[in-house]
């Protein structure tokens, strides 16, 4: 299975590829780039006392809260975001990535990042959890 492309060939990389290759390099590569690493490892939530986990998906809300937290009179305010065109389309896309995504593919990228989503508070996707649900039973 071919995962590494020059970057010649960066742009024609499948999501599939992609996929794998998140799965393959924490074996292959201690030093897994950050982009890919689970926020669980990068972040150590459990051994670092955070006064506030702020997710992308209110960052507005979240923007709010902090700027209220540190007392700020600067007057600053975060730029307002149309969060429900954004997250259907987000929905949409996602199940287009995923749609070629074998099952088995599916279950070892949630198991990679299970952490992220119990101690972040993220549920699996719906359109993610839907696929798993129609899987055929094997006989």
């Amino acid at each position: 299975m071919l995962f590494y492309r020059s970057q010649e060939f960066a742009a024609n990389v499948t999501f599939l590829e992609f996929v794998r290759y998140v799965l393959w390099e924490p074996e292959h590569h201690p030093q897994a780039d950050i982009h890919w690493r689970t926020q669980y490892e990068e972040c150590q939530p459990c051994h670092i006392k955070y006064d506030y986990i702020g997710h992308y998906e209110t960052m507005q809300d979240d923007a709010k809260v902090v700027l209220q937290r540190i007392a700020t009179e600067s007057g600053v305010q975060f730029p307002q975001q149309d969060r429900e065109n954004r997250r259907s389309y987000s929905h949409e896309y996602l199940g287009r990535l995923f749609e070629n995504v074998p099952i088995r593919d599916i279950r070892r990228i949630l198991h990679y990042y299970r952490n992220d989503y119990k101690v972040l508070g993220y549920e699996i996707p719906d359109v993610i959890q839907r696929r798993l649900d129609n899987e055929k039973p094997i006989a």
